[in-house]
């Protein structure tokens, strides 16, 4: 359908940003992760939901471009990330924005007829799972760690009576017919790679809630150091996206 990495590029009007897929890569290297089990776990994804009857790879093609649509034609598109206040949400109230969430930060939002989608790797916990059973757009992150999580909560998602719609996403070099890599690492850097690969103009574009200062309120539970950890990947990616005025540090 597209080229992810030309898609960012030609949006920015820049040279192609090998980053933001390179960085993977380095994140596992420097975590000691294997890139056989992130790709164990996307492979998995794909042939739970080949013949799905809710989620088959024609239903995430039409939920793709319907996203896409949505987000090119929005005034403005605000990403939410996990320190977002729900008092930093006022000043849109009368303003024609949609929301992308990075996983547990759609928590924030106190109805979601302006929520375009959900950026999650399975980690938004109750906050996810209300949205999801409410029947938001999910792009579906899968990855070495979190094969478990999905199997459950996708098991749980299928029983729902308006059920999620979802997109896939994975972070492996290989290509995977129906699965796409948007780049990025955290849920929050790789919600603004797949904004910005959808075509919305990065003047577009507006971050609230990214901070590598303190872990939001709107994470999973983790250990603190590796979180920190985690959002200094964030804040290289947001940074060389255009974006690092836009984080709390």
């Amino acid at each position: 359908m597209f080229h992810v990495g030309e898609a960012i590029a030609q949006n920015m009007h820049m040279a192609p940003i090998p980053s933001v897929f390179s960085v993977q890569s380095e994140v596992r290297e420097a975590f000691g992760w294997s890139e056989h089990d992130d790709t164990e776990s996307a492979e998995q994804l794909l042939r739970t939901l080949e013949e799905h009857t809710l989620w088959s790879p024609r239903k995430r093609d039409l939920t793709l471009e319907r996203l896409r649509q949505r987000l090119v034609n929005a005034e403005r598109v605000v990403l939410l990330g996990a320190a977002v206040e729900p008092s930093e949400l006022q000043r849109f109230n009368e303003t024609k924005v949609v929301f992308v969430a990075a996983d547990g930060a759609v928590g924030v939002l106190q109805s979601y007829e302006r929520l375009a989608c959900i950026v999650s790797d399975f980690d938004g916990a109750e906050h996810l799972d209300k949205a999801a059973e409410a029947g938001q757009t999910i792009v579906a992150h899968a990855h070495g760690d979190n094969t478990s999580r999905w199997k459950r909560m996708l098991t749980k998602w299928q029983e729902h009576s308006l059920p999620p719609s979802l997109i896939l996403s994975h972070q492996v070099t290989k290509e995977l017919p129906g699965m796409y890599n948007f780049g990025g690492f955290t849920d929050g850097d790789r919600a603004l790679c797949f904004v910005l690969s959808m075509g919305v103009a990065s003047k577009n574009i507006e971050l609230v809630g990214f901070s590598t200062k303190e872990i939001g309120a709107w994470s999973a539970t983790t250990t603190p150091s590796l979180k920190m950890r985690k959002l200094e990947w964030m804040k290289r990616i947001v940074s060389e996206l255009g974006f690092e005025e836009s984080i709390r540090s």
